[in-house]
């Protein structure tokens, strides 16, 4: 099984790209949805710094919805879906975060519009072009649409071939 890492921003418009990953896989895959959070810059909330829960919040119950949705009408294709925080900003500490989380290749949204959810939340797309692993572009497959505008899981749904 492939595990393949997708950076997201946490809406659910950043899930229309999965239905062109699932289409795209011929075998079972693991997806992982990265949102990028830069660390604290003063030694104070460094200091005070824990992982747990804090930024939990930006994941709304819609997009943990919008996820299941995906993973039931992809359960050929998609074993897994799962939400992981990559704290940092720099190449070593997201090589890290890519070994750990044992990713083989990296799915990128083509002009995916990323919107940050919150005051630590960044775009890592620069940062992820410098990790050495595969990257595969993504698109939506709509002919009526070019860019993503999906915002409710019903919507999520319609987007297919």
């Amino acid at each position: 099984m492939k595990n393949i890492l997708v950076p997201t921003d946490l809406s659910i418009r950043s899930l229309n790209y999965l239905h062109n990953l699932a289409e795209r896989n011929d075998e079972v895959v693991s997806i992982t949805l990265m949102h990028a959070l830069k660390m604290p810059d003063s030694i104070l909330d460094l200091w005070m710094f824990t992982k747990s829960g804090r930024h939990h919040t930006l994941v709304t119950g819609d997009f943990r919805e919008a996820c299941e949705v995906m993973k039931n009408k992809y359960a050929k294709t998609i074993h897994e879906i799962k939400v992981e925080f990559f704290y940092g900003s720099t190449t070593p500490a997201l090589r890290n975060f890519l070994k750990a989380h044992e990713i083989h290749e990296v799915a990128m949204p083509q002009s995916m519009g990323y919107q940050c959810p919150g005051r630590e939340s960044y775009n890592p797309e620069k940062l992820l072009k410098k990790c050495r692993l595969p990257i595969k572009e993504l698109i939506i497959h709509t002919p009526k649409q070019t860019a993503p505008s999906a915002t409710s899981i019903a919507e999520l749904l319609v987007l297919q071939n």
